[in-house]
């Protein structure tokens, strides 16, 4: 495992993992740094509770709001088009994802649609919750070739707590999943609408933290660009 941080206006931190079930796992963060922080039990899959909470965020990308980082660098990039959110990942070695500024929460609920818009189908597309900085935060993800994942990220080390695991309902290529993320409590919660429910149990990371997007190419010289849209923050 490496961890590089390069300290200018954008972040960088690489971290390198030895073969999982499928793929060696390279997951990169690059983030514009807005000046906000922005042991687990066994899985199951049962549906998760719905919640009845009114929206605290909602957006459609169209306008653009700038209460998401957006950026272009060599590594990456981020930004809106058509009424999409776009995350570019540029095959250096590391993912990309985009911030919520100015807002921390603990327990929170969040709909999103992804597709896959071009690059390798060999990717992660999901939600970082409880983010309290580049090296802290929990990730939930799903890929263009059928994978999903929960994974803890801890003083830099990356532990998975559920996956990377296959599974065939979800929309593979560059059809569009629409996935719902909670971070309630110690549960951690991922569901692909028409495909499967995963929860987990972790309480490592308790303190409010950021929410955001995420992409990535699992491969170092592979691009990926993914788009979301209708993305919808409850808390339970």
């Amino acid at each position: 495992m490496s961890i590089r941080t390069a300290a200018q206006s954008t972040c960088t931190a690489i971290i390198t993992w030895g073969a999982c079930a499928r793929r060696r796992w390279r997951i990169g963060l690059v983030f514009v740094f807005l000046g906000l922080f922005v042991a687990c039990s066994g899985a199951s899959t049962t549906p998760a509770p719905t919640s009845a909470a009114a929206a605290v965020v909602e957006d459609q990308f169209s306008p653009p709001n700038a209460a998401w980082a957006r950026f272009d660098t060599a590594e990456s990039a981020v930004y809106a088009q058509g009424g999409e959110l776009y995350l570019e990942d540029r095959g250096k070695g590391v993912a990309v994802y985009a911030p919520f500024a100015g807002k921390t929460y603990t327990d929170v609920a969040i709909a999103v649609q992804v597709r896959h818009v071009q690059g390798t189908v060999n990717n992660w597309m999901g939600v970082i919750c409880r983010q309290q900085d580049e090296n802290d935060y929990y990730l939930l993800a799903i890929s263009a070739d059928g994978y999903y994942l929960i994974l803890l990220v801890e003083n830099g080390v990356p532990a998975p707590l559920v996956g990377p695991q296959f599974d065939e309902g979800i929309k593979t290529g560059k059809a569009r999943n629409s996935l719902e993320v909670r971070c309630q409590g110690e549960q951690l919660s991922l569901r692909v609408k028409g495909a499967f429910t995963v929860t987990v149990s972790d309480n490592s990371l308790r303190k409010p933290g950021g929410v955001a997007l995420f992409a990535d190419a699992v491969e170092r010289g592979e691009t990926a660009v993914v788009a979301f849209d209708n993305f919808v923050l409850t808390q339970p």
